[in-house]
């Protein structure tokens, strides 16, 4: 359970980047960002 993923939001212009993490045998899912798909960024770069 590593890495980071990104989900888009029905209905809505976003990209929620989240990863899992497990901690003392919990898991858990911790929210990166949330971009606006109207955002130009570069591939494998988030914008700031």
């Amino acid at each position: 359970m590593t890495g980071t993923y990104e989900k888009s939001a029905p209905r809505l212009p976003y990209v929620i980047a989240y990863e899992l993490r497990e901690t003392a045998g919990l898991e858990s899912v911790v929210i990166l960002r949330i971009i606006h798909t109207s955002r130009d960024w570069q591939v494998e770069k988030w914008p700031d």
